[in-house]
């Protein structure tokens, strides 16, 4: 498992890859970035299953050990295709890590859910919540991805989105990010809470995700990896290599693979 091949739906699975390089640095990164259909979020179940299909069986010739869906939309309907590809390589998706550190209802109420609409419409989160007998409060946030996709991580007209989206939410007790673009978000949402004096704990399926696969390295990958990391996109620009420094936090090398040909 030395070689993790890590996909989303763009580049913000980005933030997954790099917080597991930090939680095992010996690890390799194999990612796949699919900039030529993002986001996923607005695509049907049936679409995005078939973009899985083709980005594991890329990941997994091209010499992935495992395979990380850091895409909560991918994860809601797409990850017993990526296991059906994946055969007898371990599969981690965004959704379960989340839900097994809920699973003890320890946490603040209400629990708020902010995700694609394609997540959210799943029903995966609120459904195991509410049976774990948490109140929940869910909501579709679609304009985020695209904005963060962008690179408007800091423009106004996102923050006026995000501001909208919480509004709407209401007060909460613990937020989870179900979105493993909406880390970079952070400072905004915690800036929006601490205006209104709520104590609001944040929770990131990006975060959980890279734990989870560093926990699974066994034993404890350490050193430096036997394979250079690679980085994939389905569609290459001048502005998806700006964006992908910002993502991974440096500059990044990106190659373009056809890997995905569907429309």
């Amino acid at each position: 498992m030395r070689v993790v091949g890590v996909f989303d739906s763009g580049l913000g699975g980005l933030i997954t890859a790099r917080l597991l390089t930090v939680r095992a640095p010996g690890v390799a990164i194999h990612y796949y970035g699919d900039t030529a259909h993002l986001p996923y979020g607005d695509k049907s179940p049936a679409q995005i299953r078939s973009y899985v299909r083709e980005i594991v069986r890329f990941l997994v010739e091209a010499g992935a050990e495992s395979i990380a869906i850091a895409c909560n939309t991918a994860s809601a309907v797409a990850v017993d295709v990526a296991q059906a590809v994946a055969g007898s390589l371990p599969v981690f998706d965004a959704i379960s890590p989340a839900l097994k550190l809920l699973s003890s209802k320890t946490f603040p109420e209400p629990i708020g859910v902010v995700g694609t609409y394609t997540t959210i419409r799943s029903g995966i989160y609120g459904e195991h919540l509410r049976a774990k007998g948490y109140e929940v409060k869910e909501l579709a946030t679609p304009v985020l991805v695209p904005l963060i996709e962008e690179g408007w991580v800091d423009h106004p007209a996102t923050e006026a989105a995000l501001r909208t989206y919480l509004d709407a939410l209401g007060e909460v007790g613990t937020l989870l990010l179900a979105c493993t673009h909406y880390p970079l978000l952070l400072s905004p949402i915690r800036r929006y809470y601490r205006e209104r004096g709520w104590n609001v704990s944040i929770l990131s399926t990006a975060a959980l995700l890279a734990d989870a696969v560093a926990e699974a390295l066994a034993p404890p990958v350490l050193g430096s990896a036997e394979t250079a990391s690679t980085f994939w996109v389905s569609d290459l620009s001048p502005r998806f290599l700006q964006l992908a420094a910002h993502f991974w936090g440096a500059p990044l090398e990106l190659r373009e693979s056809s890997a995905v040909m569907l429309s």
